[in-house]
């Protein structure tokens, strides 16, 4: 039995902005998302899986589109060779910290993001260098050449809503570009889990807390925030600081919007202006938070 119902809420997107969810409803199986499915279909409803909001963007007042909060049971379990099978709904903290224990090589540069294992996939999320200093002086030999959770993924199985039925893909499948895969957006393909391998190492120190460190110091963590705003090719870091009401890109962290409103008017206002900046430079900015209307 599935509930479509109106809320008012603010916790549904980590910039905290307040928005009226039209239609809103939660799932803890797949025989529910499959009847929200149905319901959007006959309602012409555009589908939006909900995390835990992180790089979430809604951007008007009223939110139309059929939002679902994935309330899967959360788990993983541990398979040979290495490797676990994590559901979609498992926190990135909770798999760091069992390689962490057990001396795997992983992706502690996400340590400092709120996410699930489902969210990072459909973002392709990583850090887009080779391995950061500060945490691969704590592995040995150190992490250069990873740099997104896909680098640690065998398969993921999802759910197609398009044809009824459940799949298994490769990593290279799902990649279809930076911070981007067949997941990505306002869709209705429902990551369910996925077979990360993880390679033993040493670890010397600890580098979920030597990322944690590092993002307090060199993150804007003053007001809420989703990360990063443009993919690559953003420029423009002399705009650090530029504000519209209650909203500016902070002068910390460069490509971060942080807000302090409870309308994401003026975020979308700062997104568009420097969108139209880029332009006027012969340049394109691409944005990385999901837009969800």
């Amino acid at each position: 039995m599935i509930n479509v119902k109106q809320i008012k809420d603010k916790n549904l997107s980590f910039f905290r902005t307040t928005h009226y969810f039209e239609r809103f409803g939660e799932f803890s199986d797949l025989a529910q998302y499959q009847e929200y499915c149905k319901w959007a279909e006959e309602n012409k409803a555009k589908v939006f899986i909900l995390a835990n909001g992180s790089n979430t963007l809604f951007t008007r007042r009223n939110i139309r589109s059929l939002v679902l909060k994935n309330k899967l049971p959360s788990h993983f379990n541990i398979l040979p060779g290495n490797r676990i099978e994590a559901s979609s709904s498992t926190l990135i903290a909770d798999v760091l910290n069992y390689c962490y224990k057990n001396s795997f090589a992983s992706f502690y540069y996400l340590a400092s993001v709120p996410a699930t294992v489902g969210g990072a996939l459909a973002m392709n999320a990583g850090t887009g260098q080779n391995g950061p200093d500060y945490i691969s002086k704590c592995l040995k030999p150190p992490i250069i050449g990873y740099s997104t959770i896909y680098d640690f993924v065998e398969t993921v199985t999802f759910y197609d809503a398009k044809d009824n039925s459940i799949k298994t893909i490769g990593k290279d499948e799902a990649i279809t570009g930076y911070r981007e895969t067949i997941f990505t957006g306002i869709q209705s393909c429902l990551i369910l889990s996925a077979v990360l391998k993880f390679a033993q190492i040493s670890i010397e120190g600890n580098p979920i807390v030597e990322r944690v460190k590092w993002s307090k110091e060199f993150q804007d963590h003053s007001a809420p925030n989703c990360g990063s705003v443009f993919k690559k090719g953003y420029k423009l870091r002399l705009f650090r600081g530029l504000r519209v009401g209650g909203t500016s890109f902070s002068s910390k962290t460069s490509n971060w919007i942080v807000n302090k409103s409870e309308s994401s008017f003026q975020i979308v206002a700062l997104v568009t202006v420097i969108k139209g900046l880029h332009k006027i430079f012969g340049k394109k900015a691409v944005v990385e938070l999901i837009c969800v209307d």
